[in-house]
């Protein structure tokens, strides 16, 4: 019965200390990370997603043998990729639209896509439902021949 009680008070004094570890962090930006492995058959993943305002944290390494790159176009990213080495790289990325990543040593590239911000919850304008101006009018299969 003590060993019992013993072990109740161990698992709640830790399921308290694990409960503080992991409290809600704020940042000042969105903080996307990718991880990205230069081969000798390319980019893995070489197609990447992210939204306006976004800060990347980029962890790139290799395994091919001789010296490989990652280059963020119109960025100013430029990552020397080693094999057993994860290096680091942080972008910030403001503007919309389809940046190619690459490397000049060998010809396979990749694609980051930034996706426009849609606009705020409150700058969005939405009608009364039960109004008909603009309601859509249905096909309505016949009941009769």
């Amino acid at each position: 019965m003590v060993l019992k009680l013993i072990l109740a008070i161990f698992i709640v004094g830790n399921l308290h200390a694990a409960d503080n570890n992991f409290k809600a962090k704020k940042f000042a930006s969105p903080i996307r990370e990718v991880s990205i492995i230069v081969t000798d058959s390319g980019f893995y993943p070489n197609k990447i997603m992210a939204h306006e305002g976004e800060k990347i944290h980029f962890f790139i390494t290799s395994t091919a043998k001789k010296a490989q790159c990652f280059v963020l176009q119109k960025h100013e990213v430029f990552v020397s990729a080693e094999v057993g080495v994860v290096n680091e790289a942080e972008v910030y990325v403001n503007h919309s639209g389809r940046f190619k990543f690459f490397c000049p040593s060998f010809e396979f590239k990749g694609y980051l896509t930034v996706i426009e911000k849609e606009s705020a919850v409150e700058d969005q304008v939405r009608g009364i439902a039960s109004q008909s101006v603009n309601k859509p009018s249905y096909w309505l299969p016949r009941d009769y021949d």
